[in-house]
């Protein structure tokens, strides 16, 4: 009897409690395993978003550096571009400027360049009153080869010689001393670089707010360097034209546009209005003078018009959208780039500028260290956003940028 009792009690576990813990030992195991797996994608996913992060951030210091690399705000260009407008297209400016080569009733791409510079002037014996449009315009202002008779000009819509802004530091007809025009002295009736020429010190400024467009100059090395937000089609989406619209000041585009960064660069040779060099057939004396007069842009090989004769090879730059380049490769796509500059007047030259008011919070002094705000948001093109799975990072920057402060 206890034998058959000790039988009963020793028998193992049955086929249903075996399949129930070998279920549930699968399902720890699976469970385990889809954990280990997803924890691998997630490590894989988050080394890739870095890696495209680490991208993006790569291609934004390149402008950083570009920027910062030895610059300082070029007030001339702007004041070159304020003169020619301001309307966009393809969110930069519409109108080139001419760079600087280019003056009134000179036309882009041909070897009309327009003449000289115009000055500012008072008029009848009255002190210059600077006005609204200082001397662009508002009757303010004569062509230098004019200035002894009382013809006056309006130069807003024209592109401006390199020293125009300069030249709204000065007024050459603030007649003090009762000569009748004559400030030589020499009965030519001539009052170009008179005795009572004076520095008035305090201009307009050259921009107001976000832009799309910054003009840096390097005046020790004597070049210059232009970046622009432009928009375009996608090359690797061709099947879709690029379009967009505007609400409410947000820029809305489809999957056939990409947005990219260009730049134009410029570097300066002494060959002025004619932008030839000086020969006995050419006699101009302002060759080789050591003034800044003609812009050039080799560099990018894209200038088209016109060749400079012998014994340079470079070409006239003019400002036209086939000279500049796109900085980033067309993976990139910057969705969002803005531009601010300050101060908006030349430190250098408005020594007899008003400093602000602190309580006008839109005023910004004249007297401090140049420098530009700028606001970056890129991610990456359609192409390449299809073969990222899911995985889309963007990078949003707003920082100021210190620039240098040469003269």
């Amino acid at each position: 009897m206890n034998r058959i009792w000790n039988l009963k009690n020793k028998r193992g576990f049955t086929i249903l409690e075996l399949l129930i813990s070998m279920t549930l030992f699968a399902l720890i195991i699976t469970s385990v395993l889809v954990a280990v797996e997803n924890l691998a994608i997630a490590r894989l996913k988050t080394l890739n978003r870095v890696a495209l992060l680490e991208e993006l951030y790569f291609f934004s210091e390149q402008l950083f550096t570009s920027i910062k690399d030895g610059w300082t705000l070029d007030y001339e260009e702007y004041w070159n571009r304020q003169a020619v407008w301001t309307s966009t297209q393809s969110w930069h400016y519409t109108w080139p400027t001419g760079v600087w080569n280019y003056w009134h009733n000179g036309s882009l791409g041909s070897t009309s360049y327009g003449s000289w510079l115009y000055l500012c002037r008072s008029n009848n014996d009255v002190a210059l009153s600077m006005g609204t449009g200082w001397c662009l315009s508002n009757h303010n202002n004569a062509a230098n080869w004019n200035l002894a008779n009382s013809t006056f000009f309006d130069f807003s819509w024209s592109s401006q010689r390199y020293g125009q802004y300069l030249a709204q530091f000065n007024d050459y007809n603030s007649n003090h001393d009762n000569d009748y025009w004559d400030e030589n002295n020499d009965a030519s009736g001539s009052i170009i670089w008179d005795d009572d020429d004076r520095s008035i010190g305090d201009v307009p400024g050259v921009s107001t707010g976000a832009m799309q467009e910054l003009y840096l100059i390097n005046k020790n090395a004597k070049k210059r360097i232009f970046f622009r937000w432009n928009i375009q089609q996608d090359p690797n989406n061709i099947a879709i034209p690029c379009s967009w619209t505007v609400t409410s000041w947000k820029i809305n585009t489809n999957s056939g546009c990409i947005w990219n960064v260009q730049v134009l660069k410029l570097k300066w040779l002494d060959v002025w209005l004619s932008h030839s060099w000086y020969s006995a057939s050419n006699p101009d004396l302002t060759s080789y003078d050591g003034i800044i007069d003609t812009w050039v842009c080799n560099e990018t090989g894209q200038c088209g018009w016109p060749l400079l004769p012998s014994p340079s090879t470079d070409r006239i730059a003019t400002g036209e959208s086939s000279e500049w380049l796109d900085l980033f490769p067309g993976t990139i796509n910057v969705k969002n780039l803005t531009f601010q500059i300050y101060p908006i007047k030349d430190p250098w030259l408005s020594w007899a500028a008003q400093d602000c008011d602190p309580m006008n919070t839109t005023c910004v002094s004249p007297f401090i260290h140049p420098y530009v705000r700028m606001n970056l948001e890129m991610w990456f093109s359609w192409g390449k956003r299809r073969t990222l799975k899911n995985e889309d990072p963007t990078i949003s920057i707003s920082t100021s940028i210190s620039l240098s402060d040469f003269e």
